[in-house]
């Protein structure tokens, strides 16, 4: 579910409206020699325009006559080859039609069209005061194959636009042969780019290869095979790009992110998968999944250069502003089949312009991991060569006698030291992160793992980001909120039984935040789940859950969330689920411009089973109140009633029936309970929940927290 709510913000006059931006696409089966319409607009706008003639189901010799034509009548029309691709980015197209030809009469050609637009008609009509909004397509994801002409691919632009290119190139070829691909950038004012990529290795007849590059000021790409069979080949390509802002107007920076496998990597060859042909800052990961050491070479600007050796199952993440380029290198040929995993996160740089505030960089579900990690020894998992802030959710994998020494550096503040025994899942949030160390004793170095889901964001401020030029004079930056909503058990899969009669810290912070979290007992045995939410002023908050209760808690202040498993039986352990959605507090500016920003959170849950008849069981307690969009279903049981407490306000009871879902819409929540009726004596319900903290008003009573 998605909610969304009106703040102040959009309803003040002189606003600049936000534009349309819809991407979409279809395959169609066309006759020969009858023109097409496949978009049409009553007002220009635009876009990128993808179409791709299949080879199957297209009979030898069809070609693609693909046509845009534009608001003053030009028509732009390009041929499209069988099996081939063209995309065009285009301004002012009112409409977009292709025609398939060259074939025999009665057959057919089915053609691939997808497009990605920006409809600017009310922006354009609200004078100077605004900037023209840019297009950005950051998921145009494209797939090639059995192409029977060249260039396989080809993408004019017809304004200047900056982009992340990704190729994936999955080839067979006959060894004795020189297989390539190239890559050829044209750019409107800044020297070209042809990158030829080898695509044979050492032994074998196929070979997976990727290769990434950021560049801007781009004209036109072409993408071009040689000495490959295309017949059984494939070509992966993602644009994700942005138009370029006008000299005037400040820049707004393109994110791009991925992540994915790639295996039959030709070995003993220095391989490059990314280069930075314009400056952006993010993270990257690479995760060896080879019985055999991969290298990893990494080479910054100013020719600074680091080197990582990446063991059987070892993973590394970097975070920096000044990555030009990686290469890779399978130090022997493998033995088995295998693969690596590769992600990024990415944001341009754009030129510093005074009166612009810089853009924060927010990354999460970045995933880095390590396996099969040695003992006694210090190991990077992750290096930030800037400060970020955010959320760390670790999952350490071992033996019981396993003990993890986990250290998470920070700039200019004091190490984070936690030891942990055994297996444990849990939530580090703090800020100037620089980096985190594991060090792994007592354990069997054959099987563990160090896995981590990262969820932070750039201090776009910090000096070192590059924020030097701005002139606090004439501009007030407001610093980001970083917002974390993080389901442990859908990232990490492997659970994790917790022992009796210990206190166990499933999320902690170092930093003032908002936020909700969402915990149930799963226990397979019976085992009561004490949990405690600590505050920064010292209180402490508890709610007993039996197994399959749950209960959720939206509030200010909290500083760690602790649980806490008893049972009669000695051999019973714990297992809980748990979910946060978390936002830092920002402290207010010097000059008290910047708008509240209240918490919001979209995907969270919270389920109980088994709740005795009649019992008013709470569900959610609220410590200021929230608007939210509450889909609630009861699944065993024949009736219930909903129960909403609100702040100030009466409160509601819905009544529901058995497996038919109720969605309710309330504002100024405080609690809601539920009692269920039922002839067998117990009942169970499911809600999902999107909501949003309501931001107080001049004159509101101070909240009272720790009374739920």
């Amino acid at each position: 579910m998605a909610l969304q709510l009106l703040t102040t913000e959009v309803t003040r006059k002189n606003c600049c409206p936000e534009p349309m931006m819809c991407s979409e696409g279809f395959t169609a089966s066309l006759n020969m020699n009858d023109p097409v319409t496949l978009w049409k607009s009553t007002e220009p706008i635009k876009g990128t325009f993808f179409l791709r003639l299949n080879t199957g189901l297209t009979p030898p010799g069809t070609i693609a006559i693909f046509e845009i034509k534009q608001a003053n009548g030009t028509i732009i029309s390009r041929t499209v080859q069988r099996g081939t691709a063209y995309a065009l980015t285009i301004n002012q197209v009112i409409e977009v039609s292709v025609q398939v030809t060259n074939g025999p009469a009665d057959q057919t050609a089915l053609i691939e069209f997808r497009y990605c637009n920006l409809d600017t008609t009310n922006a354009e009509s609200i004078g100077e005061k605004c900037c023209s909004p840019v297009l950005t397509c950051d998921e145009l994801d494209i797939d090639i194959v059995q192409w029977t002409a060249e260039p396989l691919f080809t993408w004019e632009t017809f304004f200047p636009v900056k982009g992340v290119l990704e190729f994936i190139f999955d080839s067979e070829f006959n060894p004795s042969d020189q297989p390539s691909a190239t890559i050829e950038i044209e750019r409107f004012n800044k020297p070209d780019i042809v990158r030829t990529i080898p695509l044979n290795g050492s032994t074998g007849n196929e070979s997976e290869l990727f290769f990434i590059i950021s560049v801007d000021d781009i004209n036109k790409l072409t993408v071009t095979s040689s000495e490959i069979n295309s017949s059984n080949s494939f070509v992966q390509i993602r644009l994700c790009h942005q138009e370029e802002n006008q000299i005037s107007c400040c820049d707004q920076p393109l994110k791009c992110e991925n992540s994915f496998f790639v295996n039959a990597i030709p070995p003993l060859q220095n391989l490059k998968i990314w280069e930075s042909d314009m400056p952006v800052k993010g993270t990257y990961s690479i995760t060896n999944f080879y019985l055999e050491a991969l290298t990893v070479n990494i080479k910054f600007a100013h020719n600074n250069a680091l080197q990582k050796t990446l063991l059987p199952g070892g993973g590394f993440a970097i975070t920096s502003k000044d990555v030009k380029e990686i290469t890779i290198r399978l130090n022997q040929s493998p033995t088995e089949a295998g693969e690596i995993l590769f992600q990024y996160c990415v944001q341009d740089i754009p030129p510093r312009k005074s009166v612009c505030c810089p853009k924060s960089l927010h990354c999460d579900f970045l995933r880095v991991e390590s396996l099969n990690n040695p003992q006694g020894q210090n190991i990077p998992i992750w290096l930030s060569k800037i400060p970020v802030d955010g959320e760390i959710l670790f999952s350490i994998e071992g033996q019981p006698q396993q003990r993890a020494q986990v250290v998470i550096k920070r700039y200019g503040k004091p190490d984070i030291t936690r030891t942990i025994a055994g297996e444990r899942i849990f939530t580090v949030r703090t800020a100037d992160i620089e980096g985190v160390f594991v060090q792994l004793n007592n354990g069997d170095p054959g099987d563990n793992a160090i896995r981590l889901v990262l969820c932070i964001q750039d201090q776009a401020l910090h000096k070192d980001i590059g924020s030097e030029s701005l002139d606090s004079k004439k501009t007030d930056c407001c610093p980001e909120p970083v917002r974390c909503e993080t389901d442990a058990n859908l990232l990490i899969t492997n659970p994790v039984e917790l022992p009796l009669n210990r206190d166990i810290v499933l999320w902690e912070s170092t930093e003032p935040i908002k936020g909700t979290f969402s915990i149930r007992n799963v226990s397979e045995t019976d085992a009561d789940m004490t949990v405690k939410f600590r505050y920064k002023d010292g209180c402490i908050g508890t709610q007993t859950l039996k197994p399959n209760e749950g209960f959720m808690i939206t509030d200010e202040g909290i500083i760690s969330v602790n649980v806490r498993f008893s049972s009669q039986d000695p051999t019973a352990r714990g297992l809980v689920d748990f979910e946060s959605c978390t936002q830092n507090i920002i402290k207010h500016n010097k000059n008290n411009t910047c708008c509240p920003q209240p918490l919001f959170c979209q995907f969270l849950s919270v389920e109980a089973q088994n709740i005795e008849n009649n019992q008013k069981y709470q569900l959610w307690h609220a410590g200021f109140p929230v608007k939210a969009m509450i889909e609630i279903s009861l699944t065993a049981g024949e009736s219930a009633e909903i129960i909403i407490e609100r702040y100030d306000k009466k409160s509601i009871t819905e009544t529901i029936p058995v497996n038919v879902p109720r969605i309710l819409v309330v504002d100024y929540i405080k609690n809601v309970y539920v009692k269920v009726h039922s002839e067998s004596g117990t009942g169970s319900v499911i809600t999902e929940i999107c909501m949003q903290e309501q931001l107080p008003l001049k004159g509101d009573e101070k909240l009272c927290h720790c009374k739920y």
